[in-house]
């Protein structure tokens, strides 16, 4: 009895709460409880709205809730940026880009007798990359990127449909900006499968360079057969180690490194051949496994030995201790650079957002960059604002 006559008091209880909150006739006529003051709150993006009851006793409660709303955007600017509007939510912060631009014009003047821009010739290059089937779609591509701050261009002209890889249409490509375009040719993409041999990819960077292109990427394994080229490399790793080259970087079995003398041979005829007519050769390797700094280093000194103006190596690995490696191996680089010992320029990073997104900060010189995300180009790569915001910042800019 004593039980039930204390769940009937709770009960009474809580309803005298409620209905003091609402703020009662019976809870006035009692004279202990008194509504002071009504406020109402409005909702936001981040949080509800409601109605808050004060009372005389201290007492505080909240009914009538609303729902959140969408984010409220406020219009700003950073200085004087063409084609873009910034907006933040001023309840939260968030920020939000719209790009304000005009049908992009896609006819093009070839000047056969301009001078060729240098891709390698820039403190860092904030480069975007380009993957489009056809000319204009490529043309539409850079010149867009361009009003967005791009420092130059990677183009995929393995890509492009067979009919508009010509020295014609190249041209158009190559000619659409000012700014240094960097041609690559690999023979197979996820979007755009390709079957070209080593020499197809070979004389299609020729007539990319005919056409007018600042660079070009030559891939680690030109002329080579990929699947024997871990075991080319440790079967002439001493031979390389008596020409000084210090070959540590074989032990965590790297692809797409050449060991044998007659193939990297080739490749460095190719790339004189390039340089010969004008342009600069980029040697890129996707190593497909992690290394060390020590190992990232002196992989860097055996490829720029077949005279690369860059040395562009894709590290695996995301965690923050790869990571690392990556910046280290920076660091050292960038050290010999100063000192003379290494006269090229590098591109370190390994296939993580963190990696790609702080080795351009440490002295990486290509920061591959998207200008927006598509099927195709895809959220590995950073965001072309998001990496000019950092490097653009007083940081890395020197100021105090």
């Amino acid at each position: 009895m004593k039980r039930f006559s204390l769940i009937v008091f709770l009960v009474l209880t809580i309803c005298a709460t409620s209905l003091g909150c609402a703020g009662t006739s019976a809870s006035e006529s009692t004279g202990k409880r008194r509504e002071t003051s009504v406020c109402t709150i409005d909702p936001t993006c981040s949080s509800e709205g409601y109605t808050e009851h004060t009372y005389s006793d201290g007492y505080v409660c909240r009914d009538t809730f609303t729902p959140k709303t969408d984010h409220e955007y406020l219009e700003f600017t950073y200085g004087s940026e063409k084609n873009l509007k910034r907006e933040i939510c001023r309840f939260c912060g968030r920020e939000k880009l719209t790009y304000t631009e005009t049908e992009i014009n896609t006819d093009v003047t070839v000047d056969p007798d301009r001078e060729r821009p240098s891709f390698a010739g820039l403190d860092v290059m904030a480069c975007a990359m380009i993957l489009e089937p056809t000319a204009n779609d490529a043309i539409k591509a850079i010149r867009t990127a361009d009003m967005h701050g791009a420092y130059g261009f990677m183009v995929y002209v393995s890509c492009l449909e067979p009919q508009y890889r010509t020295l014609s249409e190249l041209q158009r490509v190559m000619h659409c900006t000012d700014k240094p375009v960097l041609a690559i040719a690999y023979n197979n993409s996820t979007f755009f499968p390709q079957n070209l041999s080593a020499e197809d990819m070979a004389d299609l960077l020729r007539l990319s360079v005919q056409a007018g292109a600042a660079a070009v990427d030559m891939q680690g394994y030109l002329f080579g057969d990929y699947a024997q080229m871990p075991v080319d490399l440790k079967a002439n790793r001493a031979y390389w180690e008596e020409c000084g080259f210090d070959m540590s970087f074989v032990s965590a079995s790297p692809k797409e490194v050449c060991g044998d003398p007659v193939v990297l041979g080739k490749q460095k005829s190719f790339i004189d051949g390039i340089h010969g007519m004008g342009a600069e050769v980029l040697v890129s390797v996707h190593v497909g496994t992690e290394m060390d700094a020590a190992q990232i280093v002196a992989l860097n000194e055996f490829i720029k030995a077949q005279n690369a103006d860059i040395v562009k190596l894709v590290l695996s690995g995301s965690s923050k201790e790869t990571v690392i490696e990556h910046l280290k191996a920076c660091i050292e680089l960038e050290k010999r650079q100063a000192a003379g010992e290494f006269d090229c320029k590098f591109s370190v990073h390994g296939q993580s957002t963190l990696s790609r997104l702080m080795c351009p900060m440490f002295g990486s010189y290509i920061a591959f960059c998207v200008d927006r995300y598509t099927e195709v180009e895809t959220n590995i790569q950073i965001e072309l604002d998001t990496m000019l915001a950092i490097l653009n910042s007083p940081e890395l800019k020197g100021a105090k």
